[in-house]
């Protein structure tokens, strides 16, 4: 994906984008619009709440600015979600999901952080928790992350260490690990083979969300 001409920042700015790439944008600000209404906020809370700018989340909202990951964790904080759920694309429903292969694309994981390969959002959004298949991971630590939740990693092929505050975890195919997100944590991968895994994760924000 290329976000060469995409804002990535507390700032905003107009969206250069083709594509695939300026319809995720555009779907991201609107379904942060549809979910502040829905909480009754408005833009001006929703500033306070998240220390960005009025200005700004108003860009995003109508897709013309993308934020970074750290402003996107601010902003699903305080709409009492997380990240996961503000990138999924699936539309919510009471019925029975299928989730075909053919159904979901691959995008690049650096959508949910500092991640390396790519992501795949294998559940629908109006499960109580986040299923996300990400192929390939950073050959060695970098920043921790922190939030409210609580995550599940499962690992399908190659070998990933698992950094929480300090303690780190070795997990091979068919390990998993469970923890309380609000504790820092990380990741590599340790092997010279495609680390592929799966990222299962629920959060306060999850319980919240209507099924319509």
């Amino acid at each position: 994906m290329n976000l060469e001409n995409l804002v990535d920042g507390a700032s905003g700015a107009s969206v250069d984008s083709r594509g695939d790439d300026a319809a995720r944008i555009r779907r991201l600000g609107a379904k942060i619009r549809a979910l502040r209404k829905e909480r009754g906020l408005t833009l001006k809370v929703l500033a306070q709440l998240s220390g960005l700018s009025h200005p700004f989340l108003s860009q995003v909202e109508r897709g013309l600015a993308r934020p970074s990951m750290n402003s996107l964790h601010q902003i699903s904080e305080a709409l009492g979600t997380n990240a996961s759920w503000l990138l999924a694309g699936s539309e919510n429903t009471r019925e029975a999901t299928v989730v075909r292969a053919s159904d979901t694309s691959a995008v690049p994981a650096s959508e949910l952080g500092d991640m390396d390969g790519v992501r795949r959002v294998v559940a629908p959004e109006a499960s109580p928790f986040q299923v996300v298949e990400f192929s390939g991971a950073p050959e060695s630590f970098r920043e921790y992350w922190v939030h409210d939740g609580f995550e599940t990693i499962y690992v399908i092929s190659g070998v990933v260490d698992v950094d929480l505050d300090g303690r780190i975890f070795r997990l091979e195919p068919s390990d998993s690990i469970s923890y309380d997100t609000r504790q820092p944590h990380r990741l590599r991968a340790a092997t010279a083979e495609t680390v592929k895994l799966l990222m299962i994760e629920a959060s306060p924000g999850f319980t919240n969300v209507r099924l319509r």
